[in-house]
């Protein structure tokens, strides 16, 4: 005797309760589908929202309804902050949200011309003394005196125009100390060692000497700031 199609589902269907469907072990949940396999249940993950501040993390923790779940928060690095929550049964986090600096893109290591130089120093680096002094002299370094640059293999001497017909000898320092944009708006910019060339056609470099020092103390002021933003916040952890 033959079953129908239908009887066959009825059988498979009924073969197990519904309520012994769904079996929890360890912690974790899964389904017993009609063959009798089972199949685990994925936890629903929490959609992270991104933003490009420190105050929008502060805003976010602030406004939260769960008080008693720890979380948290990871410095990555100077430019990247993530909020996550405790570990789940299913041993991850939700990522909550996720912060990332604009930052302008900046040129290191490449010649630029004198122009280029005199843009990306007022439009990319706090004012400071040195940046006034970079700016001085490569907003007026005569074009055809470069190539008689005196280098003493540290700092180099160029010949800039002084008023309108006259010309002075200017000595660039080296190292320079500049405060490029590296990192949130909310804490303070960290200065950096560079090494000011020139070369021939009025170009000139800025190099970073690769010391991660100024991103350690970047680190340092983002976590000082949720410290001290997030001070009568519970269950906060700072990671740095």
């Amino acid at each position: 005797m033959s079953l129908s199609k239908e009887a066959i589902q009825h059988i498979q269907n009924t073969a197990i309760e519904p309520e012994k469907r769904h079996i929890d072990v360890d912690g974790r949940q899964f389904i017993i589908d009609n063959d009798g396999l089972a199949r685990e249940i994925e936890r629903q993950v929490t959609e992270k929202f991104t933003t490009n501040t420190l105050s929008s993390i502060v805003a976010y923790i602030k406004a939260r309804d769960y008080q008693s779940e720890a979380l948290y928060l990871q410095i990555i690095n100077e430019r990247e902050v993530v909020l996550k929550s405790t570990l789940k049964d299913d041993n991850t986090r939700d990522r909550l949200i996720y912060a990332k600096a604009i930052v302008p893109n900046q040129n290191f290591k490449s010649f630029l011309s004198a122009e280029q130089l005199n843009i990306e120093l007022q439009s990319k680096f706090k004012q400071n003394a040195d940046r006034d002094i970079l700016l001085q002299v490569v907003g007026n370094i005569k074009d055809e005196s470069v190539q008689n640059t005196s280098d003493d293999g540290v700092s180099q001497t160029v010949t800039i125009k002084q008023g309108v017909a006259s010309v002075a000898s200017a000595r660039v320092p080296n190292p320079v100390t500049l405060t490029p944009y590296s990192t949130f708006q909310e804490v303070e910019q960290p200065e950096r060692l560079f090494i000011f060339r020139m070369r021939e056609g009025a170009k000139g470099a800025l190099i970073d000497t690769d010391d991660n020092s100024w991103q350690l103390q970047a680190i340092q002021s983002i976590k000082e700031y949720f410290e001290k933003e997030l001070a009568g916040s519970k269950n906060i952890i700072i990671l740095a």
